[in-house]
Order: structure tokens, then sequence, then C-alpha cells
């Protein structure tokens, strides 16, 4: 009778009979053991004494522990800075030796590679190798490891306008990080009371954008991006607000290129994301209006039209109005006269006025006399230009200019006629004799006398003789 004594000192019966030899063919680690065979006859029994039968065998496939545990569809992963540890476990007899490979180059001899504070560039395949010495077999076990890192930093907030300015384009960046970091927008912390945009969920990836009506959302919002990675223990955010510019647009012109240029700008300051302005262009004979997509228009001196406006339109995705500010090209300025005829002596007032003409308007008065030397003699902000206590010197042709920052023109010239004299008259004798007592002539002398008074109109003259 043969026995077998295992590991764990369960005996069993394997053989009995009237054969002293036991065959085992393919033996297994499982016949690995202690072995005692019997004999007894009709007089008595004995037991050997036990031998031990050591099945050589292995190694088979290595199992390999990752600590900490954290698997993923990959493989396992870790986070960086931590101190992962892999144990290499092979069933072989005599025991395995072992051998680890990182990315195909052995690194560490024993059944425990461990790797204090991994870093990112230690991902990659670990490859255990188990070696039985006795039979020179060898078997292997690969893994992946991948090991996590946040993204560099914190989150990049920004609002942009979307929708032709119609909503807000909440847009979120963290680049880096493995994996992706996962982010989410919402109005507001949620401790707070805010609600979570763009739906359930958060997003595994680098940038993420949600679209917020402007209609509904108010003035002065403020909102969240809160980043997720699971190399930190605590969400990390950024925020972004979105409000109205300041009041209204506004127009300005100036003059460049030695005034052969013009150049309307337009501006509405303020306001997150910024607005957008253009300018229209009036109408010109023979076609319609035209659209400048700029800021800045640029225009030839020359080339505005009179009286028509150049406006600019903005528009804000928290604006359901689109708001505007015109600049209008001054138009040919005429003259309003108090009186054309007024006495030497009386005021008299001149008004330059205008159809159209985006203020601040500026005016200049030009008065050209009988010498024709023109001289400037008035100019500001006032369309009005009085003179008190005529004179005949201010008899003459007057003409008013208007300009503002878009363009200037001039009226056509207007008369005054001042209304004054006669003076008192000079007489000419002719042929003069100046005696003391007056003017002398010799009898039978023809002898003329002129008289000229200065007036306007001219004087009429009467001549008297001893009254």
């Amino acid at each position: 009778m043969w026995e077998h004594e295992t590991y764990n000192g369960l005996v069993s019966t394997i053989s009995q009979g009237n054969r002293r030899v036991f065959n085992m063919t393919e033996v297994t680690r499982n016949q690995t053991g202690w072995y005692r065979c019997g004999a007894r006859n009709q007089v008595n029994q004995e037991q050997s004494n036990r031998i031990w039968l050591d099945i050589i065998f292995g190694p088979d496939i290595p199992q390999i522990d990752v600590t900490p545990y954290s698997i993923t569809d990959r493989g396992y992963s870790a986070q960086e800075r931590q101190t992962v540890s892999l144990l290499c476990q092979a069933q072989s007899n005599p025991p395995s030796q072992y051998v680890w490979f990182y990315n195909n180059s052995q690194v560490y001899t024993g059944p425990q590679f461990t790797i204090t504070r991994i870093l990112r560039m230690r991902t990659g395949t670990y490859a255990c190798q188990a070696q039985n010495t006795h039979l020179n077999t060898r078997s292997l076990k690969t893994i992946n490891l991948t090991v996590y890192y946040p993204p560099d930093g914190s989150p990049s907030c920004s609002v942009l306008p979307a929708m032709n300015y119609s909503s807000l384009n909440l847009t979120c960046s963290w680049p880096g990080g493995l994996p992706p970091p996962s982010l989410r927008w919402t109005t507001n912390l949620l401790a707070q009371g805010g609600v979570w945009l763009g739906g359930e969920g958060a997003w595994p990836a680098n940038n993420v954008s949600v679209l917020q009506s402007g209609s509904q959302t108010s003035n002065n919002s403020l909102f969240t991006c809160l980043g997720i990675h699971p190399a930190l223990n605590t969400s990390i955010q950024c925020t972004a607000r979105a409000w109205s510019p300041y009041g209204e647009p506004v127009c300005s012109a100036y003059a460049t290129g030695m005034n052969q240029y013009l150049l309307l700008s337009c501006s509405w300051e303020g306001g997150s994301p910024r607005a957008v302005v253009w300018w229209e262009v009036p109408k010109e004979e023979g076609r319609g209006q035209e659209v400048e997509t700029s800021k800045i228009l640029v225009l030839r001196s020359n080339s505005t039209q009179n009286g028509q406006a150049y406006t600019c339109y903005a528009k804000h995705p928290l604006d359901t109005h689109t708001r505007t500010c015109s600049l209008v090209p001054v138009s040919k300025p005429y003259i309003l006269l108090s009186d054309a005829s007024p006495a030497e002596g009386s005021s008299v007032w001149l008004r330059c006025g205008l159809e159209n003409g985006t203020g601040p308007l500026y005016f200049l008065w030009e008065h050209e006399p009988y010498s024709g030397l023109v001289n400037t003699v008035s100019q500001g902000n006032s369309s009005v230009f009085n003179i008190t206590e005529v004179n005949r010197n201010h008899t003459g042709w007057y003409r008013c200019g208007a300009r503002n920052q878009v363009n200037q023109e001039r009226s056509d010239r207007i008369w005054l006629d001042i209304i004054f004299g006669p003076d008192i008259p000079q007489i000419d004798v002719t042929p003069y004799s100046m005696t003391d007592r007056g003017y002398s002539a010799q009898e039978r002398q023809t002898v003329s006398l002129l008289c000229q008074a200065q007036s306007n109109p001219p004087s009429q003259y009467v001549w008297f003789y001893n009254n």
C-alpha cells in the first residue's frame, strides 16, 4: 500500500495491491510530498520511513500586484510623486528569480520593485520575468503603468461673443495634464446656489465651451469654471464676468497725412466681452449704403458727403438693442442778417445758419471792405456775430465758415451797406486864392465852387447866395 502526505498534512492512500512498484506518469506539482509504503502478510504489517518527492516545475506566468491599486482601461495608474510598489509572484520550484524591465530595459532584480516619488516620465510598460534556474525556463508578465499628473497652473476663463453678438461663448482652457482635466461651467459656486451650465456631468478635455444666451444673462454676471483632476485633492477654478459697456458709443474724427485723410473713430469703452462696432457710409449717387466693418473709417478729406450722416453701430451680447452714434458733416452755411442797411451808430447781428452738422461746431467770420483786403473779424463756437454802433468802415462783404470734426464749409458772400452822413461839406474854390477873410477872385474871372460831403447814399446838393 502506498500513502501520499501533502504540504498541509493530508494523508491519502494512492495505491494498494500485490505490486511493490508504484508508477506515476506525467507527474505534476500536486504530487509533491511525503511518500510511505506499507507491507503486510498473514503474520503482521510494517510501514517504511517517509521519503520526499520534490516535483520541479515553473515558473508559471507571473502575477504583478501594484500598490497603490488603481486600474484603468489601459492598465494601471499612479499619481505623480506617489511611491509605487510592484510585486511579482510566479509559482515555481525551486523558487523563481525575478528580473524587472521598463520599456524593455532591465532596471531591477528581485520580486518587489519600488519606485519612490514616481515622475510622469516613468509612464510605460513594466515587465517581470520569472526564471527557474534548475529547469532554465522563463515566463514574462507585462503591464502598462500610466503616471497621472495635473495640468500646470490653473484653468483660464474667457467670455467671447457668439451667434452674431446675441450670445456669450464661455471658454475654459486648462492645457496639459494626464489624463485631461474635467472642466465644468457654473453660474456661480454651487454652495451659493449656482447652477451647472451645458447639461449634466463634466467633460474630460483641455478646452470646454458653453453657449449662454445674452438676453437671458443679467449684467455683471459671474461665471465659474471648475477644474477637477485625479492627481489633485481639490478642484481649481477660474472666473469670467460678463458686463455691458458704459454709456453710449462715442464717435470722433481727426485729420492725418497733411490733412489729406480724415479718420473717423468709433468706440464703446468697457464691457466684457468687448462690443463690436461698424460704420455705415452715406449713400452716394448711383449706389446704396456701404458698411465698413472696422472701428476706424478712413476717408479722403474732400470725400465727405455734404450733410449726410456717417453712422457707427455698436452691439453687445447683453444689450438687446443696437446702439448708434453719428458724425454729420456740416452743410453749406447761409447768412441771416438783422438789417442789410443799418444806420451808422445802430447795432446789427449776422447769424451763420446750418441745416446739418454734428457738434461741437466752430464758426469764423470774414469781412472784405472796398479795398478787397479780407480779414477775420470773429471766430469761436457762436454762430452769431454782433456789431454794436456800426460805422461806415463796417460796410463790405461778409462771409461765414462752419466746421466740425468731419469737414468745413463756407457760405456765399452777403453785402452789409451802412447808411451814414452827410458829413460837413467841403467846398473847393477854383482858382484858389486864400485871404485872411476867406477866398478872393478877380472881376470877370470864371470861378468854380465844388461841394463834397461823405454820405451813403450820396448827398443831394443845394447852393445858396446871401441866403
